[in-house]
């Protein structure tokens, strides 16, 4: 998905690449490995994961709403389309 969702738009790549360090968190914590670390990079991607999912919410219902970039969420990487 993380890969896929390059070729979206920034914010939803950055989301998706926050679930990756969030599941490495999770399996940190759950297997015992760094589980204090592991606990805190899931919480903090978590956090951020929340705060970029409203801004990307906000920037979809605003941008369609006023039909042109009111909250930018940036352009594709490009790198599989051409």
């Amino acid at each position: 998905m993380t890969i896929g969702a390059m070729e979206t738009h920034k914010v939803l790549f950055l989301i998706f690449f926050l679930i990756d360090f969030l599941f490495l968190g999770l399996s940190l914590s759950t297997l015992g490995i760094a589980p204090e670390f592991g606990h805190e990079l899931a919480a903090y991607s978590e956090l951020i994961i929340s705060l970029l999912s409203f801004y990307g919410s906000a920037a979809s219902v605003l941008n369609n709403h006023f039909g042109r970039v009111f909250l930018p969420v940036g352009k594709p990487f490009g790198i599989f389309k051409k």
